[in-house]
């Protein structure tokens, strides 16, 4: 027997199945910063994220603000809101960005959970924290230190360094990598860490005369730093080669080696694209970096009279300061 519909019953059928998938509410996506709006690194990851989600999900961002407050009660305070917000939406897919939330959050409340997981800007490695599980993966963040203490040697003609950055778990991590290479391959490299811009100052000018090359880390941590005062400083008390691998640090150094924040954003929301049209997180594999770009600080540069290799500064991007 075939049932036959009244052609306007038919038609009403259609209009409410059609208004029924089309109203149907975007999957949900959570993305936990292990920092702050306004902090040049984690902005452009989320950039990138908004970018490549745009249409696909409903975005929800929370902000751990971990690189203004150090405080283990504070970290552990904030990881404790961000999981009860994931607990709150249910979402569909989680991305984070950088070690806290790693640590803090996936490590300690979804290792074992059935909601996927997606990291980004992890430093060096994620094997401390136990990744992959079944429902993490993510892009680990890799600086190109080889090529920054190929050309540091090369241009200061000797090997010994400092690394100044600030009291954080990225510098911490960082320059245990920085020093581990150093050793490997012949380096003396001083590691420094500070909480205050008093401190930084007179670790710099100290290394004018004891050391061939400086390594700047963070400085966002730093107490009493000032973007302003702190570049006439460095200006009028540099002698010794400078190199950086943050982007916003460029301005207080002569050479930088980059790597891009819109990459971990966007490879992270390409992966959370996959998982929300049903690719297996299982099957995507932890990942690091692959691309990094030279800078050079020309007012700096000139100001010092420190030479570079003439095919470095050719091929490199030019930060002009005024």
């Amino acid at each position: 027997m075939i049932l036959k519909l009244h052609p306007l019953l038919s038609a009403a059928m259609m209009i409410f199945f059609a208004s029924t998938v089309f109203s149907a509410p975007l999957p949900v996506c959570v993305y936990i910063s292990s920092y702050h709006k306004g902090y040049e690194w984690s902005d452009g990851i989320e950039a990138s994220l908004r970018e490549v989600l745009n249409g696909h999900c409903t975005f929800i961002q929370f902000n751990m603000d971990t690189k203004r407050n150090r405080e283990e009660s504070y970290i552990l305070q904030k990881a404790q809101e961000a999981k009860e917000l994931i607990d709150q939406y249910k979402p569909d897919v989680v991305i984070t960005s950088d070690d806290n939330a790693a640590k803090y959050v996936i490590q300690k409340y979804f290792k074992k959970s059935s909601i996927p997981f997606i990291f980004c800007g992890v430093n060096w490695t994620a094997k401390e924290y136990g990744f992959p599980y079944k429902n993490v993966t993510g892009m680990i963040e890799v600086t190109p230190v080889a090529a920054l203490f190929e050309l540091a040697a090369l241009v200061s003609k000797g090997k010994r360094g400092l690394f100044i950055g600030d009291d954080t778990l990225t510098d911490r991590k960082d320059v245990g990598y920085f020093v581990k290479y150093a050793r490997k391959n012949n380096f003396e490299l001083e590691k420094i860490l500070v909480k205050t811009v008093d401190e930084w100052k007179e670790h710099y000018l100290r290394a004018q005369k004891t050391k061939d090359y400086i390594i700047l880390g963070h400085n966002s941590a730093i107490e009493g730093w000032k973007d302003d005062e702190m570049k006439e400083f460095i200006l009028h008390n540099s002698s010794k080669l400078v190199l950086t691998t943050y982007q916003w640090m460029i301005p207080f150094s002569m050479v930088g080696f980059i790597i891009q924040a819109e990459e971990q954003g966007k490879w992270a929301g390409e992966a959370a694209l996959g998982v929300l049209q049903g690719f297996p997180i299982k099957n995507i594999a932890i990942v690091a970096n692959r691309s990094w770009t030279s800078w050079v600080n020309s007012r700096l540069i000139k100001a010092t009279g420190i030479i570079l290799p003439e095919e470095f500064v050719e091929k490199s991007q030019k930060l002009v300061v005024d």
